[in-house]
């Protein structure tokens, strides 16, 4: 059986998704990312699940070497138009997380907007981390931004409909507490026939993260509810954590 995000992460995603991971998101999220990560121009960085590059090519434009792996062929496509309209140069793989296999060479890995939780078991997202922690350098960050389970657990179950670029979405959401994953039906009209996507992943309080980084063996840096730096809590959208991996002169002492 086809896992359900080769199917979800498409040219449909592309459509709908510039509503949510709009220009404005996009600044205040690359400029706070350098902020934390603070590295030298040429820096290597790793994007892992790109995406479309939206964080991927404003910070190649930065001056950083930036690699941006996908395991979707469109989105990297998408990568191979933007980054030409901006005239930036990225190493492109296009790969499933769970084949990760470099060793030491990266001086920062993120994993953004939520690209963790699409495969079947927590032994993979697990794995994923652990291939994360052996392609940094010792001292290399690891930033992940996902969605905080907290939070999108309060009124956001159930059937309901919302507009997205002039397209009315029928959106069916549902919460498995034994498995932990978030399962949601998205349907719409396109031309004279319906379009249905399934978006299933695991969402992981923020306890389960952390523990899952330090098991890998990852120093906690921060915890926050967003990129404003706030406190993770029960109202906070998303979960962010920052981490380091011992080893170089910025570890923590």
């Amino acid at each position: 059986m086809v896992e359900a995000w080769k199917d979800f992460f498409q040219e449909d995603y592309l459509f709908f998704s510039e509503v949510i991971l709009h220009s404005a998101r996009t600044e205040r999220e690359v400029r706070q990312l350098s902020e934390w990560l603070a590295l030298h121009e040429g820096s290597e960085i790793l994007d892992l699940g790109c995406g479309q590059g939206r964080i991927a090519i404003p910070l190649a434009v930065n001056g950083y070497n930036v690699t941006a792996l996908d395991g979707s062929p469109a989105m990297l496509e998408a990568v191979v138009q933007r980054a030409e309209r901006e005239g930036v140069k990225l190493r492109l793989v296009q790969s499933d997380m769970r084949d990760l296999d470099e060793h030491g060479r990266y001086d920062a890995v993120i994993n953004l907007g939520t690209a963790f939780g699409y495969v079947p078991h927590v032994e993979d997202d697990e794995a994923i981390i652990g291939n994360v922690y052996k392609a940094l350098k010792p001292g290399g960050q690891f930033v992940i931004d996902t969605e905080n389970r907290d939070y999108k657990l309060k009124g956001q179950l159930g059937r309901s409909w919302f507009e997205m670029k002039g397209v009315k979405v029928l959106s069916e959401r549902s919460y498995d507490v034994v498995s932990g994953r978030w399962h949601e039906i998205l349907t719409w009209s396109q031309g004279e026939k319906g379009v249905s996507r399934v978006l299933d992943l695991h969402l992981y309080a923020p306890s389960e993260v952390v523990q899952m980084l330090k098991r890998a063996g990852f120093e906690i840096k921060g915890v926050y509810g967003g990129y404003d730096q706030s406190p993770i809590g029960l109202d906070s959208e998303r979960l962010i954590v920052h981490c380091l991996k011992p080893g170089g002169t910025g570890s923590a002492s």
